[in-house]
């Protein structure tokens, strides 16, 4: 709950940053909008990948392997694996900060963005400020002890959000200024308008992904703060009576034989978006060369401006990052769910590890049950939502309908995710319990069918003309269905336990079908009568409503989940007299 919590202030955090840098560039221009998203997004696209590589498998490593060794009560193991760790983290995030710098110059050369080097130059030092935060985090959560986590999130979501949007507003507001009194921006001169403005947006983009490194920078001096005053919560007369510490070399050996896997399983879906990426715009600048009669009239006219006639560096073709950046709106808006099931894997972790470890059936299949169901009650509605009020949702967030074209197109992207995104987020808490049961392998298999099973998907559907940006999250449904249906078998075979569907995954969608429905009509009655965002808040609202009463009708709850929450006791009371508890 309290990883929960701290991800919903996070990614709302991220989801306000990145809608107002989104409405930051609207002020100077729609075109400015779009083109902004696109650069933003393509500097996480080498990012993402060497992020995961430096830091995706070690934090979960040194996570399960504290929790296992906490089980078994080898104290001294568990100081060990964090000692073991540091030097590991801090060569990686040098490693992996140089590489980034290098082949950041290749990738925009790729996707024939040159604008986007100068936001991934400076988003560049955070992955060595992640690999440095992933230390202690590791330490923590194998501990179960979620809150430095969620603390250190907290302050770099915050930092990202008040320096970045300040500093790119003014960069913006500066550069204008000058360019307006002297056709320069920032003392430098410029062949044409297009070519000036393009490139201040390029430096905006790079002031507001700063702050990312900052806030690395601040949740590292947190989370160092917080080791400091938790650092002797084991008594000393635990290590005392533990057994005798493995070796470095064993415990380092321990540690690669675990985190290789599971880092391997998240680099596949990692380097698949970056390939994503690759090929989708340049799937979409082909188009824009070869088909641009039809590919224009796909947008009714209102993006000819992207593919100039006689396209030339000064003037080039930018549709495709002006897509690209309209399918990030969509995905800001999707990853806000993905976020929070994350939360839900990296809790179940130390609790399925710790239950199969005691080889406690039992627990075993309660931990499980808890993750699925929380993961199900969460993530249905969203996406159905999603897929209901896509349009109103990114008219909200991103614009009207008059000024923010980009915004219809993410809407009908958002349609698409509404249904991935359910697969995408459950598919998470599943891997993460597969590697809690010690198949730390099966997850890697997944990914890695499922890696290629997505870009051949994503490439067939933004093929074709009529469809374009809105394929590339065809891909994502497909690929990840497959890894919810076969992840889910290998978990019961090797837990040896079958959840409870009917309770976890079953009514929570009965119930998630009638929060559609009530959303659907809700915006439909009242958009007659109120403007758009009052009628899509207040939509949502009646549908969480409908929701709940659907959930508590079929006795989706029992006595004990109830009881888990704050003040339960009247709400139980409550629900017992109605006979509404399972």
């Amino acid at each position: 709950m309290v990883l929960t919590i701290s991800m919903i202030v996070v990614k709302l955090c991220g989801m306000v940053y990145k809608i107002m840098l989104t409405r930051i560039y609207a002020m100077f221009g729609d075109d400015l909008a779009g083109i902004g998203t696109g650069l933003f997004n393509n500097a996480y696209e080498i990012y993402i990948p060497l992020f995961t590589l430096a830091t995706a498998g070690f934090p979960i490593a040194v996570s399960r392997l504290i929790s296992e060794n906490m089980a078994k009560e080898r104290y001294n193991d568990v100081k060990m694996i964090h000692k073991v760790s540091k030097p590991f983290f801090i060569i990686m995030g040098l490693v992996c900060f140089l590489l980034m710098v290098i082949l950041s110059f290749v990738y925009v050369d790729i996707v024939k963005s040159p604008y986007s080097i100068y936001a991934m130059m400076t988003l560049a030092p955070s992955i060595f400020f992640g690999c440095i935060v992933s230390i202690y985090r590791g330490y923590f959560e194998g501990q179960r002890n979620m809150t430095p986590t969620a603390i250190s999130e907290i302050v770099e979501a915050a930092t990202k959000m008040l320096f970045g949007l300040s500093m790119a507003y003014v960069v913006m507001q500066v550069g204008m200024n000058e360019y307006e009194k002297s056709t320069t921006i920032f003392g430098q001169s410029f062949s044409t308008q297009t070519e000036a403005v393009y490139t201040l947006i390029s430096y905006s983009v790079a002031v507001a992904i700063f702050s990312i490194s900052l806030g690395g920078l601040l949740s590292y001096i947190s989370l160092r703060i917080i080791y400091h005053l938790k650092r002797n919560d084991i008594p000393k007369e635990y290590y005392e009576n533990s057994v005798e510490a493995r070796s470095k070399r064993e415990t380092f050996n321990m540690l690669l034989k675990t985190a290789i896997p599971i880092g391997l399983a998240a680099l596949v879906m990692s380097i698949s978006s970056t390939i994503d990426s690759i090929v989708i715009q340049n799937v979409l600048y082909n188009m824009a060369q070869n088909k641009p009669a039809e590919f224009l009239a796909q947008f009714d006219g209102k993006l000819d401006s992207y593919i100039p006639k006689n396209p030339t560096k000064a003037n080039p073709i930018v549709i495709h990052t002006y897509l690209w950046g309209a399918f990030g709106c969509a995905l800001t808006v999707m990853q806000l769910v993905t976020a929070v099931t994350q939360a839900f894997g990296t809790s179940a972790m130390p609790a399925v590890t710790n239950a199969y470890t005691k080889g406690d059936k039992k627990e075993l299949k309660n931990a499980i049950e808890t993750v699925l169901k929380l993961t199900s009650i969460f993530t249905f509605p969203a996406g159905i939502g999603m897929f209901v009020l896509a349009e109103p949702i990114m008219m909200m967030l991103y614009g009207s309908q008059e000024d923010m074209y980009f915004a219809q197109i993410g809407a009908d992207v958002l349609k698409v995710m509404g249904f991935s995104v359910i697969f995408i987020a459950i598919s998470t808490p599943i891997c993460s319990m597969l590697q809690g049961v010690g198949r730390i392998d099966m997850p890697l298999k997944l990914y890695s069918v499922a890696m290629v099973m997505k870009i051949v998907a994503n490439y067939a559907f933004v093929s074709i003309v009529s469809i374009n940006i809105c394929g590339a999250a065809v891909g994502s449904l497909i690929a990840y269905v497959f890894v919810c249906v076969v992840g889910m078998y290998f978990l019961i075979k090797r837990a040896g336990v079958v959840p409870d569907f009917l309770q976890t995954v079953i009514k929570p969608c009965i119930g998630s079908l009638v929060c559609g429905g009530a959303a659907y009509l809700a915006y439909e009655l009242l958009s007659k009568v109120c403007s758009d965002a009052i009628s899509t808040i207040v939509s949502i609202v009646i549908a969480a409503v409908f929701y709940l009463i659907t959930l508590l009708l079929l006795h989706t709850f029992s006595e004990n989940e109830i009881n888990k929450l704050p003040k339960s006791k009247n709400i139980v009371t409550i629900l017992a007299k109605l006979h509404l508890l399972r």
